[in-house]
């Protein structure tokens, strides 16, 4: 039992001495401002706002005419039938739920055309990323949004020369 516990100890002491034998070099970086703010990025969301410039045109017009009959009947709604009111109301209820249904669905439709546009993006990042990190010798790259970290100092943050990486690296590929 001593010997195993023996050996256990002297290889969490061998692994210990091999992380802490050379320096440790470890940065941040803003994904979202890599992604607002790098060619590719942009390229992107243009593209995402071009193919739906027009959906979102037809979601506006239909909830201005949303809009239209809803101001309607409640100006009819003291001259009419109880009958015709009830129609009304049943034909605005249904134009409504037309309209959502409309709504969820180009929700959806952009969210899998973001997913589709945003992995090359992605994809891009992390090799602008890799090809920092080792050109610079950096042990770690974190993401300075969703790491966990409540203060990083502003000379860890390596967002801009990442940036300027991806724009490189960019360029290159679409010559």
């Amino acid at each position: 039992m001593r010997k195993i516990l023996f050996l256990v100890l002297v290889l969490v002491l061998a692994f210990q001495a091999h992380a802490f034998a050379g320096t440790q070099k470890i940065g941040v970086a803003a994904m979202g401002k890599l992604i607002k703010d790098s060619e590719a990025g942009q390229a992107a969301q243009k593209q995402m706002e071009k193919k739906f410039v027009s959906a979102k045109k037809n979601l506006e017009s239909k909830q201005k005419e949303l809009e239209g009959l809803k101001q309607s009947l409640q100006k009819q709604s003291l001259v009419l039938s109880l009958e015709a009111k009830q129609d009304k109301e049943l034909e605005f209820k249904r134009k409504v739920r037309d309209y959502q249904d409309l709504a969820q669905a180009t929700q959806r439709k952009m969210q899998a055309e973001e997913q589709k546009v945003g992995t090359p993006v992605l994809e891009n990042i992390k090799a602008a990323v890799n090809t920092y990190a080792k050109k610079n010798s950096f042990t770690a790259i974190f993401d300075k949004g969703s790491s966990g970290f409540l203060y990083v100092d502003d000379a860890v943050d390596v967002t801009n020369e990442i940036l300027l990486e991806m724009n490189r690296a960019y360029r290159a590929g679409k010559k």
